[in-house]
C-alpha cells in the first residue's frame, strides 16, 4: 500500500487501485506499515498485529488470526507485524472509523441574544389599565407618561429571562476559565446539575496510557510491588533483563519504545538502575527481534570482562518451554520441576483472569553465534494501567449524588471488569457485557441488563454510541468522558461530551461541549454547576419582585394622584367605566357600584 493506493488480487494477482475504487467483496492485502484502507474480514493471517488504539484504545497491538468473531480488521488502524488478506465489508463513511470522520466537528455556535424580544412586550398589557386612565383623564400628561415609559422599560428588560440567564452562566463560564477548564457549550454547563448518568472511557479516562510492573513472580513466590515506593529485588539479573532486553538500540529513541519495553525500563530506573552507565558497560552482540510466531524477543550482551549475558521475554508459555532452570526469590538455581510448573501455570491463569498483562523474562550465561537452548527462569511480570488520581473519590462522590457510573472501553473484558471493580463502578467483575455479546442480542434485551450491568467491553465506536443512546431512552441524562478517536461518536450522541484539554485526540477535543484538565475537575463542574441553578433560582425570584414592584409602584402613583386631588371617586368611577368603555354593559350598575 503506497499513499492511496492499495494492493488487492484481481484475476489472481496482485494489482494496485486507487483506495477510493475499492468495493466490498475486494480482497486487500495488507502488511506491516501500512494503514488500514476499509474494514476487512481476514481471510488469510501470517503472524498479523494491528494497531487499533484509535478504534478500540486499546493500547498494545491485537494479535489476528482468521476467526468468525475476531478476525476484522477496522478502517484506520495500522498493521505492525506479518501480513494478512482480508475482504472488504465496509467502506468511506460505512466504516466504523468512517463514521467518527462525518461528525460535524464544530458544535453548534450560541444563539444571538437581545435585550429587548416582542415576545417580553406581552407583559405591557398589565400597564393597560394604568394607560386608559392617563388617556381617558388626560391628567398630568407629561408626568404620567415619563412614568409608564419607564415602567415599560423595566418590565420588558425584566421579563427577559434569557439575557439573565445568559449573563450568569457567562460570569461562571469566566471563573472556569480561571481553572483553565473550557466551556464550549454554555447550556452544557447549566445541564450538567440535572445528569444522572456517567459514561467513562478506560484508557487515558480512568486510567493512564502508560503501563507499569505491579506484580514480580518468582519461581518459588511472588512479591507485591508498591507503586510509590518499589521494593528491593533480590536478583540483579530481574533488574538487568527489564533494562537490556527490549528494541531500543539508541536511547535518544526511548520515547519510541512499546509499552511493554517502556514499563520494563522504568521499573529498572525505579530499582536504581543508570541506563546511560548499564548500555556503556554491555555491548549488544546478538538481536532477535520480537516475532508474532515466536511470540518473544532475545538479545545478548557482552560486558568489558567478556562476560556475556543472554536475555529472552515474551509469551510465558514460550519462555517456559525453553528453561531447564528456574531462579528463585533467593537467587538460588533450581532444575524445573513438577512444583515449578503447576505454580507458574497457576500465575499466569490469575493474572490472565484479572485483566493484567504478563510477560516471562528468561536468562542464560552462555552465549555464541546461536542462542542457548536451556535457560533459566527469571520471573512473570505482571503489568497492568494504574488508575488515574482521584479516580475513586469521584465515582464515590457522583455514587453519594445519585448518580451512576459506567465504563464502555474497546478493551478486554478481563481488564475491563478489573478497572470496573478497582474504581467502585462495578461490585461484581462477572457483570460485563462485550461487544461481541451485544452484537447478537435484541436491544430490548441489552436495555434490560444494562440496567443491572456497569461494565461493557471490546466496544465498537459505534457500540458505544448505541449504548449511549439507549439509556437516553430510558430516560437518563448522560455525559461521556473519553479522550480517544473512538470515543467521537459516544462524544457525539451524549448529552454532555467531555474531553481534556491535552493527551486526547482531535476528534474528541472538537466533538466535546466542555474540555478538563484531570478527571477530578469533574467534581469543581458538578459544583460549579449546582452553583450555578442556584444563582439562576435566586435571578428568578429577584426579577419576580422586581416586576411586582413595578407594578406596585406605577398603580400606587395613579391612586396617590387621585388621593392628593381629592378625586378618588373619579378614580373608582373611572376603573370601573374602563370595562363598559371597552365592552357595554348597564352604567347605572356601574354608578351604584362607585357610590
Amino acid at each position: 500500500m503506497h499513499g492511496d493506493l492499495v494492493t488487492i488480487v484481481k484475476d489472481g494477482r496482485l494489482v494496485l487501485t486507487a483506495e477510493e475504487n475499492l468495493c466490498k467483496e475486494d480482497v486487500v492485502v495488507v502488511q506491516a506499515g501500512d494503514l488500514v484502507p476499509a474494514d476487512l474480514k481476514l481471510v488469510e493471517a501470517v503472524g498479523l498485529e494491528a494497531d487499533e488504539f484509535d478504534i478500540t484504545g486499546e493500547i498494545l497491538p491485537v494479535y489476528k488470526n482468521v476467526d468468525e468473531h475476531e478476525g476484522f480488521l477496522y478502517m484506520g488502524s495500522r498493521v505492525t507485524k506479518g501480513i494478512g488478506k482480508g475482504m472488504v465489508i465496509a467502506t468511506g463513511e460505512q466504516t466504523e472509523f468512517g463514521r467518527i470522520l462525518k461528525q460535524r466537528w464544530e458544535n453548534d455556535p450560541p444563539e444571538r441574544l437581545h435585550i429587548f424580544q416582542i415576545s417580553s412586550l406581552r407583559i405591557l398589557w398589565l400597564l393597560l389599565p394604568a394607560f386608559l386612565v392617563l388617556f381617558v383623564k388626560g391628567v398630568n400628561v407629561v408626568a404620567f407618561a415619563a412614568l409608564l415609559l419607564a415602567a415599560s422599560f423595566l418590565l420588558v428588560i425584566l421579563q427577559n429571562d434569557a439575557y439573565f440567564k445568559h449573563l450568569i452562566v457567562s460570569d461562571e463560564k469566566g471563573k472556569f476559565e480561571q481553572l483553565n477548564i473550557q466551556i464550549h457549550d454554555l447550556q452544557a454547563l447549566e445541564s450538567l446539575s440535572e445528569i444522572d448518568m456517567i459514561c467513562f472511557d478506560k484508557t487515558g479516562v480512568l486510567t493512564t496510557r502508560s503501563m507499569e510492573v505491579k506484580r514480580v513472580y518468582y519461581g518459588d513466590r511472588a512479591e507485591d510491588l508498591d507503586p510509590l515506593q518499589y521494593a528491593d529485588i533480590p536478583s540483579e539479573l530481574v533488574i538487568m533483563g527489564c533494562a537490556l532486553c527490549n528494541e531500543i538500540l539508541f536511547l535518544e529513541k526511548m520515547d519510541l519504545a512499546n509499552p511493554i519495553d517502556k514499563a520494563l525500563i522504568a521499573f529498572s530506573q525505579k530499582n536504581g538502575v543508570d541506563l546511560q552507565k548499564l548500555h556503556a558497560q554491555y555491548k549488544r552482540v546478538y538481536d532477535q527481534p520480537f516475532d508474532s510466531e515466536n511470540r518473544s524477543m532475545a538479545c545478548g550482551f557482552e560486558r568489558e570482562d567478556h562476560a556475556t549475558y543472554f536475555f529472552m521475554k515474551g509469551d510465558p508459555a514460550v519462555i517456559v518451554n525453553k528453561c531447564t532452570h528456574y531462579l528463585t526469590s533467593t537467587g538460588a538455581t533450581r532444575c524445573v520441576n513438577f512444583d515449578f510448573l503447576t505454580n507458574t501455570t497457576m500465575n499466569i491463569e490469575t493474572i490472565n483472569h484479572t485483566g493484567g498483562t504478563v510477560i516471562a523474562l528468561a536468562y542464560s550465561p552462555e552465549l555464541s553465534e546461536h542462542p542457548p537452548a536451556n535457560l533459566i527462569f527469571l520471573c512473570l511480570l505482571q503489568l497492568e494501567n494504574s488508575l488515574q488520581p482521584g479516580v475513586r473519590e469521584l465515582i464515590r462522590h457522583v455514587s453519594e449524588q445519585r448518580i451512576r457510573s459506567v465504563l464502555l472501553t474497546g478493551d478486554r473484558a478481563e481488564t475491563a471488569a478489573r478497572v470496573g471493580v478497582e474504581c467502585g463502578i462495578a461490585k461484581d467483575p462477572r457483570r460485563t457485557l462485550t461487544g461481541r455479546t451485544i452484537q447478537y442480542m435484541a436491544l430490548a434485551e441489552v436495555a434490560r441488563q444494562s440496567a443491572y450491568c456497569s461494565v461493557f467491553a471490546r466496544l465498537l465506536p459505534s457500540q458505544k454510541a448505541v449504548l449511549v443512546r439507549m439509556f437516553q431512552q430510558g430516560g437518563h441524562s448522560v455525559v461521556m468522558i473519553g479522550d480517544g478517536t473512538n470515543d467521537g461518536l459516544a462524544l457525539k450522541a451524549a448529552d454532555i461530551g467531555i474531553s481534556f484539554l491535552k493527551n486526547s485526540s482531535p476528534f474528541a477535543r472538537r466533538l466535546s461541549k466542555i474540555l478538563i484538565n484531570e478527571l477530578p475537575d469533574m467534581l469543581t463542574l458538578i459544583e460549579g454547576s449546582h452553583r450555578l441553578n442556584r444563582r439562576i433560582g435566586n435571578l428568578e425570584t429577584i426579577r419576580l419582585l422586581a416586576m411586582v414592584g413595578v407594578l406596585l409602584s406605577v398603580y400606587g402613583c395613579v391612586f396617590a394622584w387621585f388621593i392628593f386631588n381629592g378625586r378618588i371617586d373619579v378614580w373608582l368611577m373611572t376603573i370601573f367605566q374602563l370595562p363598559a368603555t371597552l365592552f357595554p354593559v348597564d352604567l347605572h350598575f356601574l354608578q351604584f357600584l362607585a357610590n
